[in-house]
């Protein structure tokens, strides 16, 4: 049975697909950690609390080609997400449940083994820790092993968003392993010493870390691992999530912030668009849908708990709006998540096949692309053929709203340059998408020259 491309690292065992199910092999050599896993009540309180996968056991090994070892099926995850599509609420919740799932692994004398954000997936609107395989037995005296590797992938991002920029989770395709602690102290404001949270956890190790390798490995002390007590741990994971709860995203004002408010059109055309989504949606069927160009999940938020969405959009402003609503309204059906579908997240890792781009990933039933194409035909010089291109294997059905030059909008994209878009034209577009859809259904939006249209993939 091969692992799946992502899952070649621990040898505890490794994560497979069976039939379009995803499996987790759990190693002999794993079984005295994953039996206290179990036994200790760790497993039953963090599933209760809603902190980590639930999964069952499967007893018929040969059906999978294994002659020992233990095989789960965790609960499936619909879509995988990656931290460099996080907003920055997501990944402080992401961090504060790693803290969390560590806090309470010690009480029942297990710790987490590391601390990547790639072990927690968002679903049903909260974040879960799905390595089951993370957990081994606590060391009276040890240090937290996954200490730096955390400061690295959450604490760092965190920071570089609290005080830089709030799309500065976007590093982390380059950083995937961790932002090294002396990149974050080039990036980060001198200001950022005075934090004190900043300064133990990211100043202080990358002046240590600088001496360390200024000393040479051969002057080195032997380190004593022994002194480090389970009252220090706890202070240390108890500092550590309360620094992480006070920060907050920087307040930048973006483009989009008020797109469905201040900047569009007037709430006559938004009343008339949302009518005729809801008419289109009722005329075919459906269960999952992607929203392209979200904003704040305006139109994704039509949608009952009958319909898995997934909202994207460039803007992390938006996007964290999106997800604090998702938060507070306890909704469970939506997954928000940064995508700018000009320079959408790559295939990253060894041999590009460890994870996914998000173009790979983005498969629905529904797609919605609502004021969005002249966005991609003009802003960005992406010929319309391209763009069903790329819409076409997204989704069985598509609604998508057209807006023509004679658009304010548009014209504000025209304003300072060349004309060169002759095909941008609405007879254009049609023809276009006919070639590869179906046209079911086309309306105008109120009172406006803008088009909606409903097409079923041929």
């Amino acid at each position: 049975m091969r692992s799946h491309p992502a899952s070649y690292r621990d040898t505890s065992g490794f994560v497979f697909i069976h039939d379009g199910m995803v499996y987790r092999y759990v190693h002999p050599v794993y079984e005295k950690q994953y039996t206290q896993l179990i036994h200790s009540g760790l497993y039953d309180e963090l599933v209760k609390k809603g902190k980590l996968v639930v999964h069952s056991e499967t007893n018929d090994l040969q059906k999978f080609g294994f002659e020992e070892g233990k095989v789960l099926l965790p609960a499936q995850i619909p879509f995988i997400s990656y931290p460099y599509e996080w907003s920055f609420d997501m990944w402080k919740d992401a961090a504060l449940l790693t803290l969390q799932v560590a806090l309470i692994s010690l009480q029942k004398e297990m710790i987490l083994k590391d601390a990547t954000p790639f072990n927690i997936q968002f679903h049903k609107g909260k974040p879960v820790f799905i390595d089951t395989l993370s957990f081994e037995t606590y060391s009276e005296g040890k240090p937290w092993i996954a200490y730096r590797q955390f400061c690295e992938c959450f604490l760092g991002p965190l920071l570089l968003m609290h005080y830089n920029y709030p799309d500065a989770g976007r590093l982390f395709t380059v950083y995937p392993n961790g932002i090294p602690v002396d990149v974050l102290v080039s990036m980060l404001p001198k200001r950022s010493r005075w934090n004190m949270g900043a300064f133990l956890h990211i100043h202080l190790q990358a002046k240590f870390f600088q001496r360390t390798l200024g000393a040479g490995r051969q002057n080195q002390k032997p380190v004593k691992e022994n002194n480090f007590s389970r009252k220090k741990m706890e202070l240390l994971l108890k500092g550590l999530e309360s620094f992480v709860q006070k920060l907050s995203v920087k307040n930048v004002k973006t483009t989009w912030d008020d797109y469905y408010t201040d900047t569009i059109l007037g709430t006559d055309y938004l009343d008339a668009k949302t009518k005729l989504v809801r008419s289109f949606c009722n005329f075919i069927d459906f269960k999952t849908v992607i929203d392209l160009g979200a904003n704040d999940g305006h139109f994704s938020l039509l949608f009952d708990e009958s319909k898995q969405v997934i909202a994207t959009d460039a803007d992390s402003n938006c996007i964290n709006a999106l997800y604090r609503k998702i938060k507070q309204g306890g909704i469970t059906n939506l997954l928000p998540l940064i995508n700018n579908i000009v320079t959408p997240s790559p295939a990253t890792g060894w041999n590009n096949a460890e994870r996914e781009s998000i173009t790979q990933r983005l498969k629905a039933d529904l797609v919605m692309a609502l004021a969005l194409v002249h966005h991609l035909a003009i802003a960005a010089n992406v010929p319309l053929q391209l763009i069903a291109e790329w819409l076409r294997p997204m989704g069985s059905y598509l609604i998508i709203e057209f807006v023509p030059k004679t658009d304010e909008k548009v014209k504000l994209l025209l304003q300072h340059r060349q004309d060169i878009f002759d095909s941008y034209t609405l007879e254009n577009f049609r023809s276009v998408f006919t070639e590869r859809y179906q046209l079911m259904k086309e309306a105008p939006v109120g009172n406006t020259n803008r088009v909606l249209f409903l097409f079923k993939r041929k």
